[in-house]
């Protein structure tokens, strides 16, 4: 069953809007989400394709510290942490051949959890979000989305909308995330036993500091970082613990923009 990279979330603990602002400063389109009415959060939205970078914030804070959804769950938990990267979705039309996978893997499973969201235009989006835990380990698994559109109509819609533009960087693709991790051997074979992904060899990455080693997921990467010497990964894992904490972008320029706790690194093709 195939998944697929769907988006990176960015916590934040400010109004959506000044991410946006920030992020189209170092030449990214980016645009204003939405409301999670049920939720009490809001959000901004930069495309790349079908893959996107949401930053998320609490707007309503008590309904928030209410939710059952254990991505508000997290959003609220974090806080203390500070801003930065928290979670990634994968996207799959499979939801619940999944949910009976994972459950037939001993991990325990929440959801499918019905989420929508309405658009600044007042029109309501919709989806499915799987959830999951697993005893055996402390590293947190990804969530898994299913979108009620294909990726055809949503493409079209994106288009329409002028969500999905292209980048005055002239960046293309989101090509990569990098997540901290205090063992790397034991990090990629847990992240193996739970999607039965595939894996790329190790190398040292300098400017991370770290030994890393990539999960395969149709042509984009999860990056799993050790931190070995003094950098973006050790830092980060000592700021907010085992969580993603750069993305990596292709186009036709170069640099690398510190936002609100994260890193975004622009490399030429």
């Amino acid at each position: 069953m195939q998944l697929l990279f769907d988006h990176l979330v960015h916590f934040l603990d400010r109004a959506p809007a000044e991410a946006t602002e920030k992020f189209r400063q170092a030449g990214f389109h980016a645009v204003a989400g939405g409301r999670h009415e049920a939720w009490g959060t809001w959000n901004s939205l930069s495309y790349f394709g079908l893959s996107y970078v949401e930053f998320l914030a609490i707007e309503a804070g008590e309904l928030a510290a209410q939710s059952d959804n254990l991505l508000i769950r997290q959003l609220v938990q974090d806080r203390e942490l500070g801003e930065g990267l928290g979670q990634v979705a994968l996207r799959t039309q499979q939801m619940d051949e999944w949910a009976r996978k994972l459950i037939e893997k001993e991990l325990i499973v929440h959801g499918p959890v019905v989420g929508s969201r309405k658009r600044e235009d007042g029109s309501l989006l919709s989806w499915r979000m799987l959830f999951f835990e697993d005893p055996k380990s402390q590293l947190r698994p990804p969530f898994l989305i299913e979108w009620q559109q294909s990726d055809e109509e949503r493409v079209e819609d994106l288009r329409k909308r002028g969500i999905a533009r292209a980048h005055p960087n002239q960046t293309s693709d989101l090509r990569s995330v990098g997540y901290a991790v205090l063992d790397l051997e034991d990090a990629v074979n847990t992240w193996k036993r739970w999607l039965d992904c595939l894996v790329s060899g190790i190398w040292m990455d300098e400017r991370l500091g770290a030994r890393c080693q990539a999960l395969e997921l149709s042509g984009q990467r999860l990056v799993l970082c050790q931190p070995i010497t003094e950098g973006l990964a050790s830092q980060a894992l000592a700021a907010r613990g085992q969580r993603p904490f750069c993305a990596s972008f292709t186009g036709e320029s170069e640099g690398s923009n510190e936002l609100f706790g994260a890193t975004y690194i622009r490399s030429k093709q």
